[in-house]
Parts: C-alpha cells; sequence; structure tokens
C-alpha cells in the first residue's frame, strides 16, 4: 500500500523576514519536523520581493526541510476564477511562480482556490461566468504544472464556484493528471446539511443564487479526485481550524473514506498555528485519527 504522509503546518505569520524565517525553521528542526507545507502567508511575501527568493531556498535546504505541499495565495486577486480581464494576468503570473516556487522546494501538490475566501462573488454573475474563467486560466497553467511535475489541487469552499459537484465537473473537463481536487474538512463541515446551518457570511455569499446548498456528501463527491486533504475541525458555526477532536467532525467516518481516495498522496494539518497548540498537541491530535502509517 502507498504511504500517504502527514504533512505539518508550519505558520510563519504576518510580519515576515529572512530572520523570522529562518527562526521558524530552526525551530522546526528541534521539534522534528522534516515536511511542511508551503503555506500562503509565507508564498505572498515571497511573490511580493523575488529578489529575497534566492537567499530563502537555502534556509529550507539547509536545515533538510521539504515543502511536501504548497498553498498559493487565496486573498481577492489571487483566485483563478478572478473575473476582471485588466487583473488576470498579473494572477496567473503569480500563480505560475507559486507553482514554480512550490516545485523547487519540493512540492508534489499546489491548492488553489477557485474563489476568493473574502468575497467569492464580487457581483453576480452567473455560474456558467465563474467556470469560463476558471476553465481559462487552468488552460494556460496545467501545461507549466506538466512541466514541474506538480498537481493542482482545487480546494472546496463554500460559493458556487468552488462546491464539491462544480469542482468535479472542472477536473473532469480537463482529464489531466496534473488536476485534481484538495479536500478541506472544516469547510465540509461549515456546509454541512447536519451541522448548525449558522454560519451568517454562508447566505450573504448564497444570496444571488438561491438556497444554501447545505451537504453531507462532500467528500462522497469528490473522493475519486482527491490528491491531498486539509484537516482542522469546527463545530460548524465557523471556520475556525480547530485541532481534530475540538468540534464536531466525525473522523471515524472522514479518515477511513478519505484514505481510499485513489489519487490520495498527502495529509495536510490546517491547524491555526495562532491558537497556540504546541507540536505534541497537534501531533498527539493527528495521531488519534491518523492511521500510524502517515507518521512513517
Amino acid at each position: 500500500m502507498k504511504r500517504v504522509p502527514f504533512v505539518d503546518y508550519l505558520a510563519f505569520g504576518e510580519a515576515i523576514t529572512l530572520e523570522s524565517i529562518a527562526s521558524k525553521l530552526d525551530i522546526a528542526v528541534q521539534n522534528g519536523i522534516r515536511e511542511v507545507t508551503l503555506e500562503s502567508t509565507l508564498l505572498s511575501y515571497l511573490l511580493d520581493r523575488m529578489e529575497l527568493y534566492p537567499k530563502v531556498l537555502p534556509l529550507f535546504r539547509s536545515r533538510g526541510i521539504l515543502c511536501r505541499c504548497a498553498h498559493g495565495a487565496w486573498m481577492e486577486g489571487e483566485e483563478i476564477s478572478l473575473p476582471f480581464e485588466g487583473d488576470r494576468k498579473r494572477m496567473l503570473e503569480r500563480v505560475a511562480m507559486t507553482l514554480k516556487i512550490a516545485s523547487e522546494l519540493g512540492a508534489d501538490t499546489c491548492s488553489l482556490h477557485a474563489e476568493s475566501w473574502s468575497n467569492p462573488t464580487y457581483d453576480p454573475q452567473p455560474l456558467e461566468n465563474w467556470r469560463a474563467y476558471i476553465l481559462a486560466s487552468l488552460e494556460e497553467l496545467l501545461p507549466l504544472a506538466e512541466e514541474l511535475s506538480i498537481v493542482i489541487a482545487l480546494e472546496n469552499i463554500w460559493g458556487p464556484p468552488a462546491m464539491p459537484d462544480e469542482l468535479c465537473r472542472i477536473v473532469e473537463h480537463f482529464k489531466s493528471p496534473w488536476l485534481g481536487l484538495c479536500f478541506d474538512a472544516g469547510h465540509a463541515n461549515v456546509i454541512s446539511a447536519s451541522g448548525l446551518r449558522s454560519c451568517g457570511w454562508m447566505f450573504g455569499i448564497w444570496r444571488h443564487y438561491g438556497e444554501v446548498p447545505w451537504r453531507d456528501d462532500t467528500l462522497d463527491i469528490m473522493l475519486p479526485h482527491i490528491v491531498t486533504a486539509h484537516l482542522h475541525d469546527n463545530d460548524s458555526s465557523t471556520d475556525t481550524h480547530d485541532l481534530p477532536g475540538r468540534g464536531t467532525i466525525d473522523w471515524q467516518v472522514v479518515v477511513p473514506t478519505l484514505m481510499s481516495a485513489p489519487r490520495l498522496r498527502s495529509i495536510q494539518s490546517e491547524v491555526n498555528g495562532e491558537l497556540g497548540y504546541t507540536r505534541s498537541q497537534v501531533w498527539e491530535a493527528f495521531r488519534n485519527i491518523l492511521p500510524e502509517e502517515c507518521f512513517g
């Protein structure tokens, strides 16, 4: 059976400097961390200061730290469904550079948002428009992904362009081994039909599209195309990125199903670093839910 590794989430925070990167990596080494996710705040920092990248790459390599996975920048203006033609060139250039950086640091998947987390609709365009923007972006990005041997993983969120059935439609359109899905367990819980159905901004997002499509089948729908996963917990009222076991996700159902995904390459922690958990607390929580072979 192919080993699916558990990958640490190493948060670099907002006030990033070369010194703080080195310090974070030293702490990671001291704690035995060797595989991490290249997370979005560090990527955004590098994209805005590319002259520093040649100095950052050796910081990882000299410490033997591999960025097994990557998460692209996700704020407004970074998502691949960006509708403004004047801004799309910049967005595509930044995503292309993200793939290059991620690949050079060792990642074999890069999770991308198909919508903006903070404003996924901009204005109430038909879903077909959002789909067209995403398809056009991927037409340009997939040849580069193949060249770099990195899989673009579209992540489920909660707006129309990033619901599970819509993401599967996109993947099945291309039928490319360099395109798959990233299952986010916390996001799936927020839109769960069996959850609280009380997340206020969900109603705002869907007000132009009809009833909120609360659903419990996100994982099942995405399963054939999942290449990586973001695991964290919440009580379904909002996306808190808490430790597994501190929310309402039924991990005894989620994990065996997830592990059966035929394309699965990695499982990532996405526990919020600002919650203050120690590495031992994080690893204990994940060891309680994941097979032991994930930690080999």
